[in-house]
């Protein structure tokens, strides 16, 4: 999915932006790094998916002990965040981009290999640039 249908996906879920942080491809198409993306990754702490329950029915993903699948296109991460990790783009909130490159190297997925090159030129190049 491109930009737009991204935001309009994601809007559709209605959550609190106060409450989530988006991860992985999506974190890459805010910032214009990619020009679309397979799905909608977030991360969410354990008591809004608590919550979130009572909404949505989760079912386990198999990648992960801490992903579940809300439908074919959006994963959820359960898992604490930091708020200094949070970064907005667009007004949405995202996951630094020093912390996916951190995720994507220590994972190592052949997937990732071009998207490690590309976020790190662009930390690179925007290195003065506080709160990317």
């Amino acid at each position: 999915m491109n930009k737009k249908e991204y935001i309009e996906k994601l809007e559709s879920l209605k959550l609190d932006k106060n409450r989530y942080c988006i991860i992985s491809g999506g974190v890459m198409l805010l910032y214009g790094l990619k020009e679309s993306t397979e799905d909608i990754d977030i991360k969410v702490r354990p008591n809004y998916f608590e919550e979130l329950k009572e909404r949505f029915k989760f079912k386990k993903s198999p990648k992960y002990p801490y992903l579940y699948e809300l439908d074919e296109s959006t994963e959820v991460a359960v898992l604490d965040y930091k708020e200094e990790d949070i970064r907005y783009v667009d007004n949405y909130p995202v996951e630094s981009l020093e912390l996916q490159l951190k995720w994507m190297i220590e994972n190592n997925r052949p997937k990732d290999q071009e998207k490690i090159k590309i976020v790190k030129e662009f930390l690179e190049k925007n290195k003065d640039n506080e709160g990317i």
